[in-house]
Order: C-alpha cells, then structure tokens, then sequence
C-alpha cells in the first residue's frame, strides 16, 4: 500500500509521535521496557502490540467476575456458539449474519422465561475470528452467570434448539439440508457448567491450556490450530512473502471495524465492581511503576523508526545493564551511519 497510515490508525501505532519527545521507561517490578510520548490505536482487532496489553487487563476483569459469581452462590457457564461457514463466504457478510442470529437468540418472551427458569445475571461475550480450510470461521464465547441450580447439559438442549432457529432465520444454516443440519446439532453449541478462573479448557491440538478467563479474553494469543489461524498469524505469513495472507488481514481489517471484541450485559460491569473503560482508556492506564530513563528528541526517534530492529534494540539495551548509556552509544552509531543528504522529516 502506497500510503499504509491513511488507510488504518493501526499503521501509526507506537510509530507517531504525539508529544514532542519520546520516552523510554523501565518497569521496576518486571524491568520491562517501554515508549511512551507514541500514539497508541489501542486496537485489539488489528495491532498484536495493544491486543496483548488490552486483553490482559481484560482478562484480569472476567476473572473478578468468576470470583463476584462464586461469592454470590452463582454459577458461571462457558457457551461457545459456531454456525456452518465455507470459503466463498465474504468475512463481512458472515459476521452480520452472525450478529442478527445473536440478537434473535434473545428475543421475545421465550428467552424472558429462559432467563428467569435459570437465575440469568448477565453474560460477558468474546468475539473469535480464525481462517481455515473452510474460510472465515467467526463464533462466540459467552460467559453466562446463571443460578446454581442449571444443569449445563439440560440448558444445551433449549439453548441449541434457539441457536438452530436463529441461525436458519439470519441466514446461517439451511434447514433443507440435513448433512448441514446433523453436522450443525453435533457441533454449533457447546456448554460447559460450572466454570471458574482455575479452570482449564483444552483447546485441541494447542499444547497450552486456558483458564476460562483467558479463553473470553485473549482470543488473539491463541495459536494456530488445525482447524484455522488468528488474522495476526496472516500478518506473519505475508511478512514471509505470502501475498494472498497479506490481503485475507486486509478484508479482515476492514470487516471487523467498530465491531467490539468483549461485551459485558447492561448492568453487570456495576454488579461486579468493574470500571467501565474504554479499550484506550485501558491501553493508557498505567498501572506499574517504571522510571524515567530518558527522552529522545523527534531527529533522534526519526533514525530509530526508520527499522523495527532499532526500535526493539532500544528496548533491549533498557532492560539490560547497559541501561541510559548503553542506548546514547546506540543512538551515536547510528548518526554516524546517517546519510548526509537525508533531512529530518516534518514533526
């Protein structure tokens, strides 16, 4: 793309800077480092940097949800929803059928006695997106705080029964076609009772296990299964010469736009104890003390940024025992190296 910054804010992330300097700072508890005077997009969608930031912190909420459940006597369960997707289906098509299906799941008066038949509170739903050998795979989980009462296998059979019929209805699964319909009623709900922050789900073939905390709110860290791959393992194989992968993270970018990644039911965030923040206001919360190692003046970070192995040997050299010194010395080396002719760009 000629102009990358026009097209997503996601392209001037921890690039562009907002201030006129830039810091680098020092984590006392952890000694990580990290800028700060940069623009942050705070896109979870599209940006590994701030995905892996926002997500954690995220993660950290659904966890003190599981734990306000529990102290309540209530029950917390995992509901995964998936609906039928092949590779001809356009990323932006599926994922507003997908949220008409959603949305007809929790209509009228049957889903009003549902709630009240098993002591709902609320829900926390989390987004997924993966590519596989069937295309576009969009599906939820949902964390639903229920009475703890529910039996999970009895609440499968009236939640896929609503799902079957939402899905038909938004255009997701054709009920004339019974291989689609069978497969549909053995794999598109799946519920798990009794959930807790301890609790590990097996995801597969993914030799890692998640906490159900992590499962609703770190999606994008995740790695690729068999059955499909996050969009940030598409930025890796285009970065490796795929072309096709580069342009697949492309569609995804512009189908997910305004679309929100974790939704927490009206009302819960306050039963919980929870500060309703926004993914930026998250992204810029710092919570840890760090120290001040220096600034870099704009000439100084244009060097740096002109290759992301400067700005990563920035960081680097502040985690190590060379610390300030070791990064001025840096900075020397590279205005040695800066070609004459080259000027300084506008701030």
């Amino acid at each position: 793309m000629l102009y990358p910054h026009d097209f997503h804010r996601t392209a001037k992330c921890k690039h562009v800077t907002v201030a006129g300097s830039v810091g680098v700072h020092a984590s006392r508890e952890h000694g990580s480092a990290f800028y700060s005077g940069l623009m942050n997009c705070s896109n979870v969608w599209t940006c590994a940097v701030c995905a892996a930031k926002v997500q954690e912190r995220r993660r950290l909420e659904v966890a003190q949800a599981v734990e306000w459940a529990a102290a309540e006597g209530l029950q917390c369960v995992m509901v995964t929803l998936t609906f039928p997707h092949y590779v001809w289906h356009k990323l932006a098509e599926l994922l507003e059928q997908q949220s008409v299906a959603l949305e007809k799941l929790r209509e009228g008066s049957p889903w009003t006695k549902f709630k009240e038949r098993n002591g709902y509170r609320g829900l926390i739903r989390s987004l997924e997106l993966t590519l596989g050998g069937h295309g576009w795979h969009p599906h939820t989980h949902e964390l639903w705080v229920v009475g703890s009462h529910v039996d999970a296998e009895v609440m499968k059979e009236t939640v896929l029964r609503r799902w079957k019929s939402s899905c038909a209805r938004a255009g997701l699964l054709d009920l004339g076609d019974a291989a689609q319909v069978a497969a549909f009623e053995a794999h598109a709900v799946d519920i798990k009772g009794w959930c807790t922050a301890s609790d590990y789900l097996a995801k597969q073939d993914d030799s890692r296990n998640w906490g159900v905390d992590a499962e609703i709110a770190k999606a994008s860290t995740k790695q690729g299964r068999a059955k499909g791959k996050h969009p940030f393992g598409l930025l890796k194989l285009y970065q490796e010469g795929d072309q096709k992968a580069g342009g697949q993270f492309l569609e995804y970018a512009a189908a997910i736009h305004g679309k929100r990644q974790l939704y927490w039911s009206p009302g819960l965030k306050d039963l919980v104890g929870v500060n309703d923040l926004t993914d930026k206001e998250v992204n810029e919360e710092e919570r840890e003390a760090a120290d001040l190692l220096g600034l870099l003046d704009l000439a100084d970070w244009w060097l740096i940024r002109k290759s992301p192995r400067h700005k990563a040997k920035i960081l680097n050299l502040a985690e190590s025992n060379g610390g300030w010194p070791a990064i001025q010395d840096f900075i020397r080396s590279l205005r040695a190296h800066q070609p004459a002719h080259e000027a300084l760009p506008e701030p």
